[in-house]
């Protein structure tokens, strides 16, 4: 309340300034409405800029699952194939010789065999080497340790081929090993 001693030329003044101090005080605090707008459309942008990154990290997770998909469907239907070509490979060490040379039906079936490999070869399948090579039990399987002049882990034989594909191994080689002397 006002002081009654106290006496005013102007009765409004106390309601002037009072009037002047408010609306400047609420200038002061009120946020500018542009502010505000710019403030949202930031916070708009960086949300969606978050959105757009989430999504490509997840169409290249997909991509990457879906290669790795089909990369173990191939390595499973070479894993189911080669033992047709060790089987072709068999049959043509019990293959009678004639006289005269191989006949034309040898020489076809081995001719189909051939085209099949190369065709596996050509997507991605790959032979185990196993001649002048030491034993590699990640590559090979022992079937036997015999004592030989070669120096011992030397492969002696191949009884079965091994096979990868994408630098997977998907059937070790089965051979005999050397013990050395």
């Amino acid at each position: 309340m006002s002081n009654p001693n106290v006496k005013r030329e102007n009765p409004s003044f106390d309601f002037t300034n009072v009037a002047i101090y408010y609306i400047l005080y609420l200038d002061m605090t009120k946020k500018n409405p542009k502010d505000n707008l710019e403030a949202k459309i930031l916070e708009l942008e960086s949300g969606w800029k978050r959105t757009q990154a989430d999504f490509d990290n997840y169409r290249k997770r997909s991509e990457e699952q879906k290669l790795n998909i089909i990369s173990n469907a191939n390595a499973n239907l070479m894993l189911e194939i080669v033992p047709v070509l060790d089987n072709f490979r068999r049959a043509f060490s019990h293959a009678p010789n004639s006289p005269a040379g191989e006949d034309n039906f040898t020489l076809g079936v081995k001719q189909i065999e051939k085209q099949l490999e190369d065709i596996l070869t050509a997507e991605g399948l790959k032979k185990i080497e196993t001649l002048d090579q030491k034993f590699d039990p990640l590559k090979h399987e022992a079937i036997s340790y015999e004592e030989n002049i070669l120096p011992a882990d030397q492969i002696i034989a191949e009884i079965e081929s091994g096979w990868s594909f994408d630098d997977k191994v998907l059937k070790p080689a089965k051979v005999r090993v050397s013990k050395g002397k």
